[in-house]
């Protein structure tokens, strides 16, 4: 007989062996209590190892977190979990059977049927239940190292990981190996055997689990470099000098553990990097504020960065612009950009005729008028000659009365009673600006042609005006009249559109 030449094979072989050659002899109580030490102590074994195995995959999960270019190892740590957790399940159920079958256990809790020697035979051998578990056995093997993807690292994983199956000894007379194992097997020896298969489970999910961990431990956080130039200007005049710093950035191009904010305002960041659009509408000195901030992947520490940068927008001409229109509005603010090709900002001079103006920022200007009519702007400064912009400076425009969203038309008693009275709104006027309804009559005419009129101070349904809406009845016709309203900048109230409305 040949003897194996890998030593933990040679002792399960040995142990087979002394086995086997018990069931000839009388096997005393002393020796089966031996066997079910044996099985606790493999027990407690395997609890230490799963601790230490959920460690390991609590690791490859903050890695994963952190470095999304780990998550597939992440993915196939929880595979192993499922797999391995499945089998040592239903070995637990097995042993629970054995167990349950030959009389549960004692006063002690220790199984009642120990000694049986024909029960293993019986179960394991006679009904099949034997070749199961080598069959499960060899799929949880197999099942396991077919979720490593590389044939050469599957190949390195079959050499470390002990769950398999123990190969007859030559020159033995049982050619079947669950009769090899459990044939004429005490009760009390079955079961720390079917542990030590937990145990090689366990410990099969710990080769693995190392060997995920090395992989993430050997892979470079920071992959992509970039050179970079960072100008102290971006916008030079004839005669002043260029100054740059220019460095080799690192970034990893697969992490997402950092955020860019430029004016506050959240960059979405691709590939590890943020890129950061925006249309050049205003003239003269910019500034763009960065914010970075990076959390550390594996204490979630988060640290900022902040850095300021400066550059010009001109063209070759001087000009004022409105933001927002051609012509400025009574009653509110108007935003006004004013830059000079050539000149800084901080140096550009900037004053007006028939409205206030005040400077908000670098060359953000915001213009207040008091009367409808005409306004200049006028601009100079760094040498420049004064240049004179006109504008037209006009009243808000009438706002439109509703009553909610309805302008007139048909509606039903239920809702129009639900209105608290009617507003002013200003569609389409790109100013925050809000107009009020000052009053307005309210005309309730029934089927029967008679008519009921209703004077109302502000927007808002007085006592009498309340009665006439609740009175509504189908067939009834209401009308409001002589609107008037009241919008910023005016001195006194203007008239607006009238209501309709038809009950149906």
């Amino acid at each position: 007989m040949s003897l194996p030449k890998e030593p933990r094979q040679l002792m399960i072989n040995l142990m087979y062996i002394v086995l086997t050659a018990m069931l000839a002899l009388n096997v005393s109580a002393e020796i089966l209590n031996a066997f079910l030490t044996m099985d606790k102590g493999i027990k407690e074994s395997t609890e230490i190892v799963s601790l230490s195995n959920n460690i390991l995959y609590q690791s490859i999960a903050e890695q994963a977190n952190a470095y999304p270019q780990y998550e597939k190892h992440n993915v196939t740590a929880e595979q192993v979990k499922i797999r391995i957790n499945q089998f040592c399940n239903y070995i637990e159920n097995l042993k629970l059977s054995v167990i349950e079958k030959t009389g549960g256990l004692d006063e002690y809790n220790l199984p009642k049927g120990k000694k049986d020697k024909d029960f293993a035979s019986r179960f394991f051998v006679e009904g099949g239940k034997g070749n199961q578990l080598k069959d499960s056995v060899l799929n949880t093997q197999i099942g396991v190292l077919n979720l490593i993807t590389s044939e050469e690292d599957k190949e390195f994983l079959k050499s470390k990981i002990p769950l398999n199956i123990a190969e007859i000894p030559e020159g033995s007379e049982k050619k079947d190996w669950a009769d090899f194992v459990f044939g004429q097997m005490p009760v009390a020896a079955v079961l720390p055997l079917l542990s030590k298969y937990q145990s090689d489970a366990k410990l099969t999910e710990t080769s693995i689990l190392n060997f995920l961990v090395n992989k993430i431990s050997a892979k470079p956080i920071h992959d992509e470099y970039k050179a970079l130039i960072a100008a102290d200007k971006n916008y030079i005049i004839k005669g002043e000098s260029l100054k740059a710093e220019i460095f080799l950035g690192a970034y990893s191009s697969t992490t997402d553990n950092i955020t860019v904010k430029v004016n506050g305002r959240k960059v979405p960041v691709r590939n590890g990097k943020a890129l950061f659009e925006s249309q050049t509408n205003s003239l003269g000195s910019q500034e763009l504020d960065v914010e970075i901030a990076a959390r550390n992947p594996l204490t979630g520490v988060v640290k900022k960065y902040f850095e300021k940068y400066n550059y010009e927008v001109g063209e070759r001409s001087v000009t004022a612009s409105a933001d927002k229109m051609n012509v400025f509005y009574v009653g509110v603010e108007n935003p006004l950009s004013i830059s000079v090709a050539g000149v800084a900002s901080q140096d550009v001079i900037v004053a007006a005729d028939e409205v206030n103006i005040i400077k908000v920022s670098n060359n953000k200007y915001m213009v207040k008028p008091n009367r409808p009519g005409k306004a200049k702007i006028k601009v100079s400064g760094g040498g420049l000659p004064i240049t004179t912009f006109d504008y037209r400076v006009k009243r808000i425009p009438d706002p439109l009365a509703k009553l909610g969203n309805k302008l007139s038309g048909p509606i039903s008693p239920g809702e129009f009673k639900i209105y608290n009275g009617i507003q002013a709104h200003l569609d389409q006027f790109d100013f925050d600006a809000k107009c009020k309804i000052i009053g307005y009559e309210l005309i309730r005419v029934d089927k029967s042609g008679d008519g009921f009129v209703n004077k109302n101070q502000g927007d808002k349904y007085n006592p009498r005006t309340r009665r006439l809406v609740d009175a509504v009845k189908r067939g009834d016709k209401y009308y409001f009249e002589k609107v008037k309203a009241k919008c910023p900048g005016d001195n006194q109230s203007r008239n607006i559109n009238s209501l309709f409305f038809k009950i149906k």
